[in-house]
């Protein structure tokens, strides 16, 4: 699935923040981790704090964690914070009035397609994806989990 740069560093942060879901973390530290660029990096953790995902901490020692367990975090909660809602409306062949107003030839069958997704990115927890496997690498380009061994 492709999403847009901004929902793609919060699921970024939000995993790499799971690793450790007790941890403080400052910018700084998930800036030398994820690469993100740094004032993009700073735009997106305010924006998952105002969502309620994270909080921060202010003063010397400060930083961000996670405000819910990780049970609790959808992958679709993050996409929602992200502002991401590309994945109801988009149509198949790229239309722009296809979004069930006027229908493709592929409507009915993608309508389906965007339904399992969807139901698998409500169902899909930040605890899931942490018990099924451990970030080996998460770096500017990926995330990739692996089975623990």
């Amino acid at each position: 699935m492709i999403f847009c740069k901004t929902t793609e560093y919060a699921l970024r942060i939000m995993s790499y923040m799971a690793m450790n879901e007790k941890k403080l973390y400052s910018a700084n530290n998930i800036y030398e981790n994820l690469r993100i660029p740094f004032r993009y990096l700073r735009k997106q953790l305010t924006i998952l704090s105002k969502s309620g995902l994270i909080f921060s901490v202010q003063g010397k020692n400060g930083g961000y964690r996670l405000s819910k367990n990780l049970s609790e975090i959808s992958l679709l909660d993050i996409i929602h914070a992200a502002g991401d809602n590309q994945i109801y409306n988009e149509c198949f062949f790229g239309f722009q009035s296809c979004a069930f107003k006027k229908k493709c030839a592929l409507h009915y069958k993608w309508e389906v397609v965007i339904e399992s997704i969807n139901n698998v990115l409500i169902s899909t927890t930040l605890e899931e994806l942490k018990k099924t496997g451990t970030p080996d690498c998460i770096s500017k380009n990926s995330l990739i989990f692996t089975k623990n061994k």
